[in-house]
């Protein structure tokens, strides 16, 4: 379900156009490389909906990369989450409005909605907006379990990089002039049946991991 909320004022809009300027200048001026998108197409290709689990710090190189598809995300309601929202939507993403602490209850139900379409990909930042960094919200996770929905982690790093230590997540942006590496996991092996907190403790596991060889690639190729 898209987001409903009214048109953002002239100052939101003209934020969310400024970090779209300033992201795509970022990205563009930086060489990628894309690890295990054959991954991410055979899931989308399976008549399931795809739910991509990815760490708040690293959000920019997920967003980025899967832009070209389409996706429904999930974006808080704060004046930052009016931002990306706007970012988000201006690359073709539909947004659905919530978080842990405001909207929870509603967005999980319209992504149990949503999650009915087959053909959905949906992209969760699993430990936003407010962190623990690295810690699972498991309410999104819970329900694209519940729906039978293809799990896959997702990440990214760069080899020049602007890294926002005093921020809870360690928020990474890439400097220009470098290499950005992408990386997508293989689709975790779960049944509906598992137990769901199995289940956030093996795509967590999986996401930190694909963060952890995104660095490593990113420095080895920089």
């Amino acid at each position: 379900m898209a987001d409903k909320t009214e048109r953002p004022g002239l100052k939101w809009r003209l934020l969310s156009w400024l970090g779209r300027w300033m992201l795509s200048l970022l990205m563009g001026l930086n060489r990628k490389t894309v690890i295990g998108a054959e991954h991410l197409a055979k899931a989308m290709s399976a008549g399931r909906p795809v739910y991509i689990g990815l760490w708040h710090g690293r959000l920019m190189f997920p967003a980025w990369y899967l832009r070209q598809f389409k996706p429904t995300t999930l974006v808080s309601r704060s004046e930052d989450g009016e931002i990306i929202a706007g970012i988000l939507r201006s690359w073709g993403y539909r947004t659905i409005r919530g978080s842990s602490r405001r909207g929870s209850n509603e967005a999980v139900r319209h992504l149990l909605r949503t999650l009915d379409d087959p053909h959905l990909l949906l992209a969760v930042t699993m430990d936003g907006p407010l962190g623990p960094a690295h810690v699972v919200k498991p309410g999104s996770v819970a329900a694209a379990h519940r729906k039978g929905a293809i799990l896959i982690p997702m990440s990214g790093s760069a080899s020049r990089k602007w890294v926002f230590h005093r921020s809870w997540d360690q928020f990474m942006l890439p400097k220009p002039f470098g290499r950005i590496i992408i990386t997508i996991g293989e689709p975790l092996a779960v049944d509906p049946a598992d137990d769901e907190s199995k289940v956030v403790a093996a795509l967590s596991e999986a996401a930190s991991k694909l963060e952890a060889e995104a660095d490593a690639l990113a420095n080895k190729l920089g």
